[in-house]
């Protein structure tokens, strides 16, 4: 009974391991989405010849501005930022997508490892009560 108890403990882990593993994936998905966009508008002139660019103001209002073509501020810490060029920005978007694709696939061979744990331990639990029937 103890070592029911103690696989019973281990697969509650392996479950709450794998739920854990999901939502770091659509977390690091919408990251990648987001990068995604974030290069295609850099890499896109044609916002440059925009003459109605708006930006949120906060509270569903918004102003015009203008959109510098070879400077862009970057986020380096807590609402610090510093001006880079953008094709350094796209330059690091691209290094960042490779990180995270890297990670992703980090993401997925932990995960099918613990599924393939969690699947191995069920099995152990169902045998061990057809036995005890």
């Amino acid at each position: 009974m103890a070592d029911e108890n103690n696989i019973m403990e281990q697969i509650d882990y392996l479950k709450n391991l794998i739920e854990n593993i999901d939502k770091r994936l659509n977390l690091l998905l919408k990251t990648v989405e987001e990068s995604n966009e974030t290069l295609s508008f850099l890499k896109n002139e044609e916002y440059i010849k925009s003459e109605d660019v708006k930006i949120s103001i906060g509270s569903g209002m918004f102003a015009r501005a203008s959109i510098s073509s070879d400077k862009v501020l970057t986020p380096i810490g807590s609402n610090i930022y510093i001006e880079k060029k953008k094709e350094e920005i796209i330059n690091d978007l691209n290094n960042n997508i490779k990180d995270f694709n890297v990670t992703y696939n980090n993401l997925i061979s932990q995960k099918e490892k613990a599924k393939n744990n969690y699947d191995a331990l069920v099995y152990a639990i169902q045998n061990s009560r057809q036995r005890g029937n």
